[in-house]
């Protein structure tokens, strides 16, 4: 018997390594670190490449390894500039609340906190650096007045969770960003202290709100080994049977280099209303300009769009990103604050806006 079930798994994996491609097949490029991209680039031909959306076909010689930095055609992906028309309406009164929060986020807050973080000499998980970075920022956050707790991985990797309690309701506003670097010494500036620094920003500056909904602010940990953080931290939630508390899951990532004022703003297909939401608010409360990309990969709101929470990636425009992306060059002085100063002030927007739902 043992060996009868031998010979099937052999067949079986026989048949899944050496089964043919057809060169029909499309498929959506979900990495773009160089090291993978030096593997696959060989093996496809570029359908559609904009922003993040990259669609490809494959040799039907192809390794089969190739092919778990490559996602099978869904059929709704795309990518389109937001042009409107606007449908959000907001009372006089909610325009005005809105517009005082957003006057008080402060590039050189920002800047500061980017400058802090990229001093050390490696974020990478694990690293007695990056729990010296985790604990900074967890001090920042109970300053604040936030209620913080861990969730580890394991006893070196954790991620943080800082929850203001609602007023009215338990049901959950969340905003992430990664504080893990690749690993390059005195870098990561964009990668991710940017979208670390909005999140500490948005922080201070939703301090005294009175929320009616649970805000929470997580900062997750080895999402570059691979969505570590927010996998695990997902896996908590849904064996705990809360996930359905989460309403909208904003994730900040490299939200710091830009000179065209063009935000990102990715999800799956399920989720385009979202992405158009905000969109309209981008245009309606900040100077961004919205590109909206259908087919989430790489980042920590994929974990959350699997379980079909609403979530969505606001990030620099992957056309014209940061030339040092996982480079030791990724440094503070390479940043534009403004942009973030416009990211924060999205993203605090949409915070306040479904707040008031």
């Amino acid at each position: 018997m043992f060996f009868n079930r031998i010979i099937i798994l052999f067949f079986f994996f026989f048949f899944i390594v050496t089964s043919k491609v057809s060169a029909d097949d499309v498929y959506q490029v979900i990495t773009a670190h160089p090291h993978d991209l030096e593997k696959i680039s060989p093996f496809i031909t570029t359908l559609h490449k904009e922003g993040r959306l990259w669609m490809v076909t494959v040799d039907e010689k192809s390794p089969s390894e190739i092919f778990r930095f490559l996602r099978v055609k869904q059929g709704l992906e795309r990518t389109f500039l937001f042009k409107g028309p606007e449908t959000i309406t907001f009372s006089t009164r909610k325009k005005i609340e809105i517009a005082s929060y957003l006057k008080m986020i402060q590039a050189e807050n920002i800047q500061k906190d980017v400058e802090d973080l990229a001093a050390f000499k490696t974020r990478y998980s694990g690293t007695d650096e990056n729990q010296v970075a985790i604990l900074k920022v967890k001090t920042r956050l109970q300053s604040l007045g936030y209620e913080v707790s861990e969730i580890c991985q394991n006893i070196r990797v954790c991620n943080l969770v800082a929850d203001k309690k609602g007023n009215e309701q338990e049901k959950i506003i969340l905003v992430e960003a990664h504080i893990d670097s690749v690993g390059a010494n005195f870098a990561g500036a964009d990668d991710n202290a940017s979208g670390v620094a909005v999140l500490l920003e948005m922080a201070r500056v939703l301090k005294d709100y009175s929320n009616k909904k649970r805000l929470r602010f997580l900062i997750t940990n080895g999402e570059e080994q691979g969505l570590l953080g927010s996998t695990h931290y997902v896996k908590a939630l849904s064996s705990e049977n809360r996930l359905k508390d989460i309403e909208l899951v904003i994730n900040m990532d490299m939200v710091g280099y830009n000179f065209n004022g063009l935000v990102e703003l990715e999800t799956d297909p399920q989720f385009q209303g979202l992405a158009k939401w905000f969109a309209e608010l981008a245009k309606m409360f900040t100077s961004l300009k919205s590109k909206i990309t259908l087919g989430a990969w790489g980042s920590d709101h994929v974990p959350f769009l699997k379980r079909n929470v609403p979530s969505i990636l606001t990030i620099e425009n992957w056309d014209t990103k940061t030339p040092c992306y996982h480079q030791k060059c990724d440094t503070p002085e390479t940043l534009n604050y403004q942009y973030s100063v416009e990211i924060g002030k999205l993203n605090v927007a949409a915070v306040l806006a479904k707040d008031e739902t």
